[in-house]
């Protein structure tokens, strides 16, 4: 191999041979070049794009021109500049389609895989008191966004603060009379909400940018490289934003960006910062719960995931590719099956290993450092019937269910009127129950749905609630006398369904869904309630917060589990309803476990006796110990009797 002097000598300016051999070898150099140049382009396809090949944890340096939707340079002196786009500016290296594969981007795919269920969105209306699980995806007791109503605009305007982009946002062919795709433009996926490592990054800049339906605008001005005005949600149906406002009325708030020039190099190029994983906080700004209720502490005084307070970052166990199907890291996982880089990065497969591998690198504890826990004392069978985090995540169990809420569903990242520790939807953890998808017992978040429907032939159908508050508009604005709305309760749930029920062509009967009962009039117009599979409620497994394994279930003995009043078994799990129907209904933890509470409790009682048991036992064995002692004894002297009558004399 040459030695590389010439060429850094030729790169510097500078050389270390005489000028007519450096001439010599630099042309020769680029008559390689050139040949090597002829033959790729020979090779290569016309027109290929560079592929995004990885190999190295080198950081890339994103200096980049801008482009726009349509791939065309962005001008900063142009006098209606317009919107720079991730998709123009970054598929010159990244398949764009590919990237629309990812998790983040792919729930409306009727052909991807549901995969385990995880949180769905909920449509509330505290008005008519609404709360109603939906997703893309095909989770238990869940109803797609279209069947109350969520046509692809409408989805985004109602969850867009708390997306990346793409999926539903870039779905602008859905007819649908209501979307103004045309003026606001569409959501494409923005790469800086979960890959910008820059601190300027505004998440609530998205929020308010997708609020003002300003979509096509949304990604630049979460950043410092461009500031925003105006909405596209004051233009008319009219408005054309390649064209710009008809007349000066319209041009005062119509969308407007303005690029920060500074920010550009003397090639036209911005710098983006997008380190290699990308940082903690983007997922935070998704993915973040909350205790609350009277006794809850403040975040400030509850701890972090025990992974993160160590140093590990949410990617390092959350991986993916280009094609961003992110790792869930829960067992059974599509892809585990034949990656085994992949199987080890769940909780069981990173802390135990697999051990019927064990010659394999690839499935041997201790990933990432991670300690390797003994259990000492704990019958395997715990590990068969629990998953880890019964133990390990979530809230420690109390004698009843708390309150909680996240980020997705009361968007705790924004203040406002909507805020408060009363906010819908209603969602309780921790909830031990038995997982239909891996028959395991673990802890889950549930939300009981709220909904108006109509009941026909056994088959339920949810109602839009603005439907449904336009329709009984009088009942649900009724007030107290000293000017207060009057609560959801039962004689308002019965005047609505009286209303609703005097609806022409409606078919089926008017029903209002809460508390995991389906409420009608009956013949004396009065509410009954009977169960039905619709008022199920939503359930997807905690994960995170994971405590050490100090705090864990167990860590105190067997009965923090094996008692007559352990919370795993005999807690309560609180049914929260928007509708007060009466007194709120609770369920022993044992009836999500599919589990006979008298088995439970005698097993439970049986521990109160362990210690004598232990005790008489290791007595006895002690007692049958030293009578098996005695009887040795007494052969060996009886062997040794015989010996020495059989032995020759002297």
């Amino acid at each position: 191999m040459p030695s590389p002097q010439p060429y850094v000598a030729l790169l510097r300016g500078g050389s270390r041979e005489p000028p007519r051999r450096l001439g010599a070898r630099a042309g020769a150099l680029v008559l390689t070049a050139a040949a090597a140049v002829a033959a790729a382009g020979a090779l290569a396809p016309a027109a290929e794009k560079p592929k995004d090949i990885p190999g190295s944890r080198f950081t890339y340096i994103h200096r980049l021109p801008l482009l726009d939707a349509d791939a065309k340079p962005i001008k900063t002196d142009d006098p209606m500049p317009m919107p720079f786009s991730y998709k123009g500016t970054c598929t010159k290296c990244h398949e764009y389609e590919t990237v629309r594969q990812g998790w983040h981007f792919n729930a409306a795919d009727a052909k991807v895989p549901p995969g385990r269920p995880g949180q769905p969105w909920f449509v509330i209306d505290r008005r008519t008191g609404t709360q109603i699980p939906v997703s893309y995806r095909a989770w238990p007791n869940t109803w797609r966004p279209e069947a109350v109503g969520l046509k692809p605009w409408k989805f985004i305007q109602t969850f867009g603060r708390h997306t990346p982009g793409g999926g539903p946002g870039e779905m602008t062919d859905v007819e649908d009379p209501q979307a103004r795709w045309l003026v606001g433009g569409s959501l494409g996926i923005n790469c800086a909400a979960c890959h910008s490592g820059d601190p300027t990054y505004d998440h609530i800049e998205w929020f308010l940018q997708v609020a003002g339906q300003n979509l096509m605008w949304a990604a630049a001005a979460t950043t410092d490289l461009a500031t925003v005005t105006g909405a596209a949600r004051s233009m008319p149906d009219t408005y054309d934003p390649l064209m710009g406002p008809e007349d000066e009325r319209t041009a005062k708030n119509a969308p407007t960006l303005k690029y920060n020039k500074t920010k550009f190099d003397d090639k036209g190029r911005v710098f983006f910062n997008l380190p290699n994983q990308p940082p903690d906080n983007r997922c935070q700004f998704c993915h973040s719960i909350r205790e609350v209720g009277r006794f809850s502490p403040d975040v400030w005084k509850t701890d972090q995931d025990v992974h993160l307070a160590s140093g590990l970052t949410c990617t390092d166990c959350h991986r993916h590719g280009l094609d961003h199907q992110v790792k869930r890291g829960y067992e059974g996982e599509p892809g585990d099956e034949t990656s085994p880089h992949l199987a080890t990065l769940t909780c069981r497969g990173c802390h135990l290993g697999d051990p019927s591998a064990p010659a394999d690198p690839d499935r041997i504890a201790g990933r990432l450092g991670a300690p390797v826990p003994k259990h000492v004392g704990l019958p395997t069978v715990h590990l068969e019937r629990l998953t880890c985090t019964a133990c390990h995540s979530g809230l420690y169990p109390r004698e009843r269910t708390s309150r909680v809420q996240t980020s997705m569903a009361h968007a705790l990242e924004f203040q406002g009127d909507f805020r408060g520790d009363d906010a819908l939807p209603y969602m309780v953890e921790p909830v031990y129950a038995r997982r239909a998808y891996d028959g395991k017992i673990g802890p889950q978040r549930m939300v009981w749905p709220a909904f108006w429907a109509r009941l026909d032939e056994g088959k339920v159908t949810p109602l839009a609630s603005d439907d449904v508050y336009t329709a009984a508009k009088a009942e649900f604005d009724k007030k107290t006398d000293d000017g207060k709305a009057t609560p959801l309760g039962a004689e308002k749930v019965a005047a609505v369904l009286a209303v609703l029920a005097k609806q022409e062509g409606a078919k089926g009967q008017p029903v209002y869904v809460s508390g995991g009962k389906v409420h009608r009039l009956a013949a004396d117009g009065k509410l009954e309630a009977a169960a039905h599979e619709a008022a199920e409620p939503a359930a997807w497994p905690v994960a995170h917060d994971v405590r050490p394994a100090a705090r864990s279930l167990g860590s105190g003995g067997c009965t923090d589990c094996h008692a007559a009043d352990s919370p795993m078994a005999f807690g309560q799990v609180v049914i929260e309803t928007p509708a007060n129907l009466g007194p709120p209904e609770t369920k022993g933890m044992y009836a999500f476990q599919g589990r006979d509470p008298t088995q439970l409790w005698a097993w439970a009682m049986s521990y109160q006796f362990r210690p004598m048991f232990k005790a008489v036992g290791f007595a006895t064995a002690a007692l049958i110990g030293a009578v098996l002692l005695l009887y040795v004894l007494q052969g060996l002297a009886a062997f040794l009797r015989w010996a020495a009558r059989k032995a020759p004399q002297g």
